[in-house]
C-alpha cells in the first residue's frame, strides 16, 4: 500500500516529538504554540513509535550511503570520506561541549540526572561520549539511536532498565518493532540550558491600550471564546469593551450603572459559553442579580438575597451558577440553575462564618474556603455539604481556593493571606511560611490535553502552584501529590516597595502574569528567569495596594484587588485595572 503524501503536519509532529524526547521541552512548547495546539490529536500520532524522527533519518542515512555506493551502471564503488552525508571532519561531541562552555557569556548548566526524562522514562547517568561518531556501516544495533540522541540533547543516557530496547532488522530502534506507542509527557518539559539565550524584556507600551473610566476599576473579565469583548466592573458601574482588530478605537459600552447612592456592583461573572454575564449590586444589605447578554442588555432579574453577595460562580459544564451571599455571621450558597429557572432559589447549603472564595472541581462537586475551614460540597438540584477541612490545633481564615482535576479526582489548592500559607486539604500537603507577608492571591497551572491522557495512563500528575505577596515576590511551587513533596523552582522578584497585587498563568500555562500597583510582568512558565515582558503605566497614578474582600470571577478567581488580572481564550492578550483605567495589552510576541 503506498503512503500517503508527506505533509508539514508530519514533519512538525516528528520534530515536536524528538523535541520531546531529547529534553527540549521549552522548544517543543515553542513548536505547539505556533504550529498546533495538541499534536497528540493528529489522526496519524498514535502510529508513531519512539524515537521516530532519528531512525527515519538513520534510514535515509543507510539509503545515502547505499546509493553513494553503487555508479550509475549499476556496479559496486569505492566510498571515500568525502562521499560521507556529513563530510569527512570527525566529530567530537567532547570538543563540542569545551567550545560551548568556553565561548557562550551563559554556560550550559550540567543537568540533574534525576530530572532527565525521556517520554516518560527515568535514565540512568550518561556513559563517556564516543570521541568519534562511526559510519553508519560500522554502528553496533544498540547504539544506533544512543549516540545521535546524545550529541544532540548533550546529556541524553542510555535507558536505566537491562532490558534493551526493540530494534528493527536494519537495526533501527522502535522502527517496525511491535510496541505500542507511548504518549509524549513533556509539553512543558526540561530544556537545555544552551537552546535560548536569555532576551531583553519586551516592552508591551505600543501594544497596550489605556482606557479611561469615570469609576474605581476592581476587575476585568474577557468574555469566554471572544477575545475581543471584555467587561471591566467599577465600584458602582460595569462597562462592555469592543476591542475590534478594524477599529483602532475600543468602542465602550455602560451597561450597569448605580439606580441609586449606595449602590455598588460586587461581582461580575461570565457563564461558561459568553452567553450570559451575571452582575450582582448591593442596596440597603440586600444582594440583587442582573443577566444581561454579550450586547449588554438586561435580559433576567433573578430573586432577591437578603444578604451581600460576594461571589458569582457559574459552573464549566452547565449553567448552574452558584451564589455565595454573606452577612456578619452566617454564608450561604445557593444554586441559580439556567436550564430550569424556578421562581425562588432551591434551600441554600448554610455555613457558619464567611465564605471567602470558592471553584468548581467538576461538573458535580465544589470547594469553598473560609473561617478556619475548607468545604466540599456536591452539587444537583441544590447544594449539599460532603466534606470539612480543618488544620488541627489552628484558627486560620483561607482567602484564595484553586481546583484541578487529576487521575485520582480533585486537588484543592487554599491559602492564607495573613499567614501565608499553602494548603493543599485534599492530600494532606501544607506549606508553611510561603512568603514572608501576607500572600495576595494563588492559581494552578493548566495542563495540556497530552499531559491529562498521561496522567490518566500513569496515575500521576505533579502540580505547578503559582503565589503573590506582599513582600514583592512571586513563587512558583512544583507539587509531587503522590510523595506528598513540593519544592519551589522559581522566584521573581518585582523590586522594592512592588507588591505582586494579582495574576495568574495563562489559558495554556505558557505564561505567567502579575501586576503591582504600576506594573505588570509576564514570564515564561517554565523557564523563569527574567520577565519576557514588562509594562509600566504612561502617567503614574496613586493606586491603593488593597481594595475590599469582594471575590468575583469565574471559579473562584478572586479579584479583591487594584491591578486584577485577566487573560483572554487564546492567552494572547491581557487585561488589568490601575485606577479609573483599564488596560489592555497585545502579547503578539509569545
Amino acid at each position: 500500500m503506498a503512503q500517503p503524501d508527506l505533509t508539514s503536519h508530519h514533519v512538525n509532529y516528528l520534530i515536536w516529538r524528538y523535541l520531546q524526547e531529547s529534553g527540549h521541552g521549552e522548544a517543543a512548547v515553542s513548536l505547539q504554540r505556533a504550529w498546533y495546539p495538541d499534536p497528540q490529536s493528529l489522526p496519524f500520532a498514535r502510529h508513531i513509535k519512539t524515537h521516530a524522527l532519528v531512525s527515519l533519518v538513520q534510514k535515509g542515512l543507510q539509503y545515502h550511503e547505499l546509493e553513494s555506493s553503487i555508479d550509475k551502471e549499476g556496479n559496486p564503488t569505492s566510498l571515500t570520506p568525502d562521499d560521507q552525508f556529513f563530510g569527512p571532519e570527525p566529530f567530537e561531541a567532547t570538543a563540542l561541549r569545551s567550545r560551548l562552555e568556553a565561548g557562550t557569556d551563559h554556560p550550559a548548566p550540567e543537568p540533574a540526572q534525576h530530572d532527565r526524562v525521556t517520554n516518560g522514562h527515568g535514565h540512568a547517568p550518561a556513559p563517556a561520549p564516543a570521541p568519534e561518531i562511526p559510519s553508519i556501516s560500522q554502528k553496533k544495533k544498540s547504539e544506533t539511536n544512543g549516540e545521535s540522541m546524545e550529541v544532540d540533547a548533550q546529556t541524553e543516557s542510555k535507558p536505566a532498565s537491562p532490558v534493551p530496547e526493540p530494534v528493527d532488522g536494519d537495526g533501527d530502534v522502535s522502527m517496525g518493532a511491535d510496541e505500542m506507542p507511548q504518549e509524549p509527557t513533556l509539553n512543558v518539559g526540561t530544556s537545555v540550558g544552551v537552546q535560548i539565550s536569555p532576551a531583553k524584556a519586551a516592552d508591551l507600551t505600543p501594544d497596550t491600550a489605556c482606557l479611561d473610566l469615570d469609576d474605581h476599576v476592581v476587575s476585568t473579565a474577557w468574555r469566554p471564546g471572544d477575545p475581543t469583548v471584555l467587561v471591566s466592573r467599577g465600584e458602582t458601574s460595569c462597562s462592555l469593551w469592543k476591542l475590534s482588530s478594524s477599529s483602532s478605537t475600543p468602542v465602550q459600552k455602560k451597561f450597569h450603572t448605580p439606580k441609586s447612592p449606595g449602590d455598588y456592583v460586587s461581582a461580575v461573572a461570565w457563564d461558561a459559553v459568553g452567553n450570559q454575564l451575571a452582575v450582582a449590586s448591593i442596596r440597603d444589605m440586600k444582594g440583587t442579580i442582573t443577566m444581561y447578554n454579550a450586547e449588554g442588555n438586561a435580559m433576567d432579574l433573578l430573586p432577591d438575597l437578603p444578604r451581600i453577595i460576594n461571589g458569582l460562580h457559574w459552573s464549566e459544564h452547565s449553567p448552574q451558577l452558584v451564589i455565595v451571599a454573606s452577612d456578619e455571621r452566617t454564608s450561604e450558597l445557593a444554586l441559580w440553575d439556567g436550564a430550569r429557572r424556578p421562581d425562588v432559589y432551591p434551600s441554600p447549603q448554610v455555613v457558619e462564618g464567611g465564605i471567602y472564595d470558592l471553584s468548581w472541581s467538576g461538573p458535580d462537586e465544589l470547594f469553598a474556603c473560609g473561617d478556619d475551614k475548607v468545604y466540599h460540597c456536591g452539587v444537583d438540584q441544590n447544594i449539599r455539604m460532603i466534606k470539612e477541612y480543618k488544620l488541627q490545633d489552628k484558627e486560620i481564615a483561607w482567602n484564595f481556593i484553586r481546583c484541578t482535576q487529576n487521575a485520582s479526582g480533585a486537588v484543592t489548592v487554599v491559602a492564607s493571606s495573613e499567614s501565608a500559607i499553602i494548603w493543599i486539604p485534599t492530600h494532606d500537603i501544607i506549606i508553611e511560611q510561603a512568603h514572608q507577608d501576607a500572600i495576595t492571591g494563588i492559581d494552578i497551572r493548566p495542563q495540556s490535553p497530552a499531559q491529562r491522557r498521561t496522567s490518566s495512563i500513569t496515575g500521576k500528575s505533579p502540580i505547578t502552584i503559582v503565589s503573590y505577596s506582599i513582600d514583592c515576590t512571586v513563587n512558583v511551587w512544583n507539587v509531587d501529590l503522590e510523595q506528598k513533596e513540593f519544592k519551589r523552582i522559581h522566584r521573581f522578584r518585582l523590586g522594592p516597595n512592588t507588591p505582586a497585587l494579582d495574576g495568574g498563568f495563562s489559558p495554556d500555562g505558557f505564561a505567567l502574569g502579575a501586576v503591582s500597583k504600576d506594573r505588570l510582568f509576564i514570564w515564561n512558565a517554565e523557564r523563569g528567569g527574567d520577565p519576557m515582558a514588562v509594562w509600566s503605566p504612561p502617567a503614574p497614578e496613586e493606586v491603593k495596594e488593597e481594595g475590599d474582600s469582594t471575590v468575583n470571577g469565574q471559579n473562584g478567581h478572586s479579584n479583591s484587588i487594584d491591578g486584577a488580572l485577566s487573560w483572554d481564550p487564546d492567552g494572547k492578550k491581557l487585561a488589568y485595572g490601575f485606577g479609573k483605567k483599564v488596560c489592555s495589552s497585545v502579547c503578539s510576541h509569545f
